[in-house]
């Protein structure tokens, strides 16, 4: 079954992994014709963009409550361990 870009757009990003890690298997089994492999490197690079983008989306989803010295409660953005290295 062939996948648009369309389709991609519409992936879970759970399906969207499944569907990298399928091209990854048969792009590692080594016995995949030239034109084919571009095609399967093609749509794995449009399936990470898509699971890149959708973490992205989650992670401006979440956020932190603090409570400042005054015990009132605030909400700030999560900060990973690589956005507080820069």
């Amino acid at each position: 079954m062939t996948i648009s870009e369309n389709d991609v757009r519409k992936m879970s990003f759970e399906d969207a992994i499944k569907e990298l890690e399928a091209i990854v298997d048969k792009l590692d089994n080594g016995n995949v014709p030239l034109d084919e492999a571009l095609s399967l490197f093609k749509m794995g690079v449009i399936l990470s963009e898509h699971c890149n983008s959708r973490l992205e989306e989650a992670n401006g989803v979440i956020r932190l409550l603090i409570r400042d010295r005054s015990g009132e409660l605030s909400e700030v953005p999560f900060a990973t361990d690589e956005e507080e290295n820069v």
